[in-house]
This record gives structure tokens, sequence and C-alpha cells, in this order.
């Protein structure tokens, strides 16, 4: 039940005042926004969500990972994921690269939780750090699962932010693969037993799993390919719908340089040979069978077959 009668507005507004002015208001402001937002409708957050994020440049740790989660909470209730994103993933990349001293001085003496002494040995700033980063992997996930957020990013903004999230080690591999999702990426799949090639376009994939069971609809359910074709409920699963299915597995995957595609990586792992991510596809002796799903629950994946290069089938009828 949201407060009705703008009362959550109201309290957005006395926090924007606090964190605009003097610094000795702010405590309870947040204490405030915080419990009101507990209460606050959809149509509330969703309205909250550019005020809040607009104030993200002024906030210091502590409070922003929280108003962070507040936004991406808007933009789940319909708010401009585009508009509001920018500063939150600003400040997801400072956290992250704020931590990493801590991380990288853990590995280093061979640790890898926190101790009391850290506050004395790296400061303030990487503990507090690293206690927050649960809460900006939470709104980062959730901001970029939306196409024009990621596009957003460019190039070098991705690479920023994949730098960052690698320091701070393998249990933000989900991250990872998420600032990593390539859109309309042009995909040639080369299938070694016949000489067939084939033309895709890759939007949303989190990860090779899902690619691989997409290729095997595109190709092999599509008649291209000989083969067992995966399930709709399989294809489901990788596409848009929660849950897992079986699927068995159609191909070996390699890159043109003759190395492996494994499944675990991303598309963006992938090299690219003449303005595409070139996959060669061989046959599986003793083909396993695994759970598909998407990776990044939320974001819509989908691999789209554009063009068959050279056809080795005859077509039926």
């Amino acid at each position: 039940m949201g407060f009705g009668n703008g009362r959550f507005a109201r309290v957005v507004g006395e926090f924007e005042a606090a964190v605009r002015g003097e610094a000795a208001a702010l405590p309870l402001a947040f204490d405030v926004l915080l419990a009101a937002s507990r209460q606050a409708s959809d149509a509330e957050l969703r309205a909250a969500a550019p005020r809040l994020a607009a104030l993200l440049p002024r906030l210091g740790q502590g409070p922003d990972s929280t108003v962070a989660g507040l936004v991406a909470a808007g933009v789940e209730r319909g708010a401009d994921a585009a508009g509001c994103a920018p500063p939150v993933l600003e400040r997801v990349r400072v956290a992250f690269e704020q931590a990493a001293v801590l991380v990288e001085g853990w590995a280093a003496e061979g640790r890898d939780e926190p101790s009391l002494a850290d506050y004395d040995t790296y400061g303030y700033g990487p503990v507090v750090a690293w206690r927050a980063l649960p809460r900006f992997e939470a709104a980062a996930l959730v901001l970029l699962r939306y196409p024009a957020v990621r596009r957003a990013l460019g190039g070098a903004g991705r690479a920023a932010h994949l730098a960052a999230v690698a320091r701070c080690g393998a249990r933000f591999r989900r991250l990872g693969h998420a600032f990593a999702v390539l859109d309309d990426e042009p995909v040639l799949a080369v299938h070694r037993p016949t000489g067939a090639r084939f033309a895709l376009r890759a939007s949303g994939l989190g990860d090779n799993f899902q690619l691989h069971a997409l290729l095997a609809h595109a190709l092999i359910g599509g008649g291209h390919l000989p083969g067992p074709a995966p399930s709709r409920t399989a294809v489901a699963c990788c596409r848009d719908r929660d849950g897992a299915a079986p699927f068995t597995e159609a191909f070996a995957l390699g890159a043109a340089d003759g190395s492996r595609v494994r499944n675990r990586d991303r598309l963006a792992d992938v090299p690219v040979a003449g303005g595409a991510r070139l996959i060669v596809l061989d046959e599986v002796p003793r083909p396993r069978t695994w759970q598909v799903r998407r990776l990044l629950p939320g974001t819509v994946g989908e691999l789209v077959l554009e063009g068959v290069l050279d056809r080795v089938l005859p077509p039926e009828g």
C-alpha cells in the first residue's frame, strides 16, 4: 500500500533538500526515506527513481548503494531505464574499483574475507565499498536487463566496468557476464562436417549455454542441419521464460583459431573474424545433457537466423 496524497514524494523532497543542504540533516532524512520506501506504491517508486538517481553523484558511501537499489526498483516499475542508469552504474564502477584494493590485498595474504584490522590496513573506503557490493550488484543486474542501458555503455564504458568487476573475483561472475552482454551482434556459424555457413544476429545472451541451445534451435530446429532439436520449453527458458529445462549437447563449439568455445563463457569472448563472432560447429561423439536457463533472469535472449550462406540439406517436399 502506498503512502498516498503525495506523502512519499514529500519524503523524497526532504531527502533531496538534506543532500543539497546541511550534512547534519542527512542521516535522519535517509532513515525516513528508507522506511517510507517499504510502503511506497509502484507509481511512487517509478516517479521517485529519476529524482533519486540525480542525487547519487552527491551521496557518500553507505547511502549510495541503498539509493541505487531504490532507483533500480523504480526502473522495474516503469521508470526510464536509460535515463536513470548512468549515475547508478558510475557508482557501481567506483565501488568495485575501491573494493578491489581490499580484495587484491586479501589475495596477497591468502585470505578471502575481511577482518576488523582491514579498516586500519586499507582504510574506511575500500571496506565499506566491499560491504556494499551485493547491493550495487543487484541494482546493476536490474538496469542491465534493458538493451538501451547496455547500448549506452559503449565499448570504453563496458571495458571499464568489466575490468573493475573482474578485480573483485569470481563471486561476481554473473555481473561480469551482464556487463559483457552484446546486442545486435553478428554471428557466423560454420558447420565443419558439411561446410554450411549461417549468418545470425545475437542479443541479450548471458552465456554460451544459452547461445548453444539457441544455435541448435535455429539450425537444427529450423531444418538446416541434422540432429535432435531442443524442446520448445528449453528454447523458451533461453529466451524469456523463468526456470530451466533439459538440453542435449548439439555441437562442439570452437573458434576460428581452433580454440574451444566454452559454454560457461560469453559471446564477447569469441574472437571476431570478418566482422562477426565466428563459431565453428563440430560433431559431438558422446553428447551430454544439462539444464539450460538464462544466466541473467529478466534479460531477453535472442538469436535470429538472418541467412543461410550455403545450403546442404535439400528443401522438404
